[in-house]
């Protein structure tokens, strides 16, 4: 939808954009766990970052387009960070979203940006300031009841952008790297599968890696890149790296670019190949009817 206001254009999603979907799932999320579960944030941490991704993302969207979006990628941002963030200081808050918005404004690969933006900003700060900010999935606390709903309500949205082939093979994946695991540690399936079955994992595996413009557009390229992902994950788990599902997908998500690349250079050539013997064929019907 587009209203034009004394010159200035605002764009805003349709209604059917699954992004409206995920900003409510968020919404909902912010509320019930700082007024029942006892999130361990402020609000005031949560407002800033959200704040903060959202004007950024007007003003760069701006910069680029000269019209004034409303902000939903900001919205989901601001409010993923504030709720994965584990910091006293109120400054990782600023940083992580300006890093995230910036990247999806400004690391981009033929008009699409190449990490999904909350994990960009989450993980830089993780690798940068790992004595300063931390993530735990303990803040989701251990309901089974929060662990369905996520489930049922990422299910959806997963279906809704059309990614949940790459979902059920990150899934299927992480399960053959928890056997592995298991049977090189020998440390009980309860350990292995453990961050599987915990809310802010499932929230990672249902929100950040369904990212359309991120993840691969052809089903068997999205499920290798589940696949992919959940193997860097097992070997970042065996080395004890407690943030490994972010690390694993930002090491991933760099190679989507790359990917969508040879997989346009294969297309090409295919076509051209296929070309070929029609164009050499409509030169030997030429050359019979001029005999």
């Amino acid at each position: 939808m587009t209203w034009n206001i004394r010159g200035v254009t605002i764009v805003a999603p349709k209604i059917t954009d699954p992004r409206l979907f995920m900003t409510g799932v968020l919404i909902l999320y912010t509320s019930i766990g700082e007024t029942i579960l006892a999130f361990d944030h402020q609000w005031t941490q949560i407002a800033t970052s959200l704040l903060v991704a959202c004007t950024l993302d007007v003003i760069l969207n701006y910069v680029r387009t000269k019209q004034i979006i409303i902000p939903i990628s900001g919205v989901i941002s601001g409010l993923g960070l504030g709720l994965l963030i584990e910091s006293i200081p109120l400054w990782p808050f600023i940083v992580a979203p300006i890093l995230a918005i910036s990247s999806k404004s400004l690391l981009r690969v033929r008009g699409r940006h190449i990490f999904n933006p909350s994990n960009f900003g989450l993980t830089m700060l993780l690798l940068l300031f790992p004595q300063t900010v931390t993530t735990l999935a303990a803040q989701w606390s251990g309901s089974l009841l929060i662990v369905m709903v996520i489930l049922v309500i990422g299910g959806f949205t997963s279906f809704r952008v059309s990614r949940w082939d790459l979902v059920i093979s990150f899934v299927l994946s992480f399960c053959l790297m928890a056997v592995l695991e298991n049977l090189i540690r020998h440390s009980g399936y309860v350990f292995a599968f453990g961050p599987l079955l915990g809310a802010a994992f499932q929230l990672f595996i249902l929100s950040m890696i369904t990212d359309p413009k991120t993840t691969p557009d052809t089903r068997r390229m999205r499920i290798l890149f589940g696949f992919s992902l959940a193997v860097i994950d097992g070997i970042l788990r065996l080395m004890d790296n407690q943030y490994s599902p972010f690390i694993a997908l930002l090491i991933v998500s760099a190679c989507v670019p790359v990917i969508r690349l040879i997989s346009d250079w294969v297309t090409a050539r295919s076509l051209k190949s296929a070309e070929e013997p029609e164009v050499t064929t409509a030169i030997e019907e030429k050359a019979s009817i001029a005999q």
